[in-house]
């Protein structure tokens, strides 16, 4: 399933204080890290932020302001539906082009009970921007002088430019897992527009040892991002602006169900020393 053994995972819950407003921090993380994964997890009522990511990284969620970062244990993430997500359109054409902010932590809201979860999956790839600049040439020089360009071409050709000026791309996989099939369009509402169309991941394959089909959870812990072997022009190629805008943090936590730090007023922190206190 295009699972890749990991170096050296590290897990963090990150939990927000109830003062904590979000600034875009990510924006200011995502341009540092090379592979991270996010995991928005909806159960019992309570969503959980969880990032898997690694030693030499971590370091940088540690720093986000009224965020208390915890280190975990890998999470266990078993889900009879799952769907992977592809782009409408080809790649070089953005989802967005100014960062957006995710209405993930509003549409978990209206999810009772079930369990599921929205796993974004991000590995940079140097090479994205240059992708994108080839399918603009391709598409500006393969239109003859004599036959102009259609205004939807050009329009998709003009986004493009803007997305390609992005300095940093991802190769990246947004992948849903549910108990309840009913629950996918629900979490479709979670993303753009542009990356909701969806495939089904089978969650079980045939055994020639046991002559029949066996369980095959997909590993959502493990897996990591690639390129498909055969070109896809929907494989969700996203620079930083596209990506920001479906793993952004929440806006405000005051409305919402979700796991957060526990906030240690001043008076009752760390204490100094008698001997160091001016009297």
């Amino acid at each position: 399933m295009g699972s890749s053994k990991l170096n050296k995972a590290t897990w963090l819950e990150l939990m927000p204080y109830q003062s904590f407003k979000d600034d875009w921090h990510l924006k200011k993380i995502l341009p540092k890290i090379s592979d991270v994964a996010f995991f928005f997890y909806r159960k019992e009522n309570r969503t959980r932020i969880i990032i898997r990511t690694n030693d030499s990284e971590k370091g940088l969620f540690l720093k986000i302001d009224q965020v208390e970062a915890a280190e975990i244990k890998e999470p266990e993430l078993v889900f009879p539906y799952v769907k992977r997500l592809r782009l409408k359109r080809h790649y070089a054409i953005p989802i967005v082009l100014q960062e957006q902010r995710s209405q993930l932590y509003n549409i978990f809201e209206q999810i009772h009970k079930e369990e599921c979860v929205v796993a974004c999956y991000a590995r940079k790839d140097p090479y994205g921007a240059a992708s994108v600049w080839s399918w603009i040439s391709s598409k500006e020089s393969g239109s003859d002088q004599e036959k102009r360009l259609g205004p939807q071409l050009r329009n998709y050709i003009e986004s493009a430019k803007q997305k390609a000026k992005n300095t940093e791309f991802y190769q990246c996989e947004v992948i849903f897992g549910v108990q309840d099939k009913r629950h996918f369009e629900l979490l479709k509402m979670t993303v753009p527009d542009g990356i909701s169309k969806t495939m089904t991941i089978s969650q079980k394959k045939f055994s020639f040892r046991k002559f029949h089909n066996i369980e095959n959870n997909f590993p959502f812990a493990t897996f990591c991002p690639k390129r498909p072997m055969i070109p896809s022009k929907t494989f969700p190629m996203l620079n930083g602006t596209e990506l920001l805008s479906i793993v952004s943090l929440p806006e405000d936590v005051t409305r919402l169900r979700i796991s957060l730090g526990m906030y240690v007023p001043y008076s009752q922190g760390p204490q100094q020393p008698i001997e160091d206190v001016d009297i």
